[in-house]
């Protein structure tokens, strides 16, 4: 119960820093704020990528904090 409480609490952040790195890396991604050689190689061949992995992990915290939230209450529930 211990493990779970906790991974509850630090899964707001962890989705709260995906958010904040997709944020800044589309900011880098754009030839606006950055232009030149490695600006290209990380607009076409790194960013998309990461960006998707990094959308993905959102949403999968997101569906493991509402299991978790779940686990936390059947054993609440299931303690009373």
């Amino acid at each position: 119960m211990q493990a779970a409480s906790r991974m509850g609490q630090l899964l707001p952040d962890l989705q709260r820093t995906a958010t904040t790195l997709v944020h800044h890396g589309n900011t880098l991604a754009d030839p606006r704020f950055w232009e030149g050689p490695k600006a290209q190689v990380f607009r076409s061949q790194i960013w998309p990528e990461v960006q998707r992995a990094l959308i993905d992990l959102h949403a999968d915290l997101t569906e493991l904090a509402h299991g978790i939230a779940e686990i936390n209450r059947r054993t609440a529930a299931a303690g009373s």
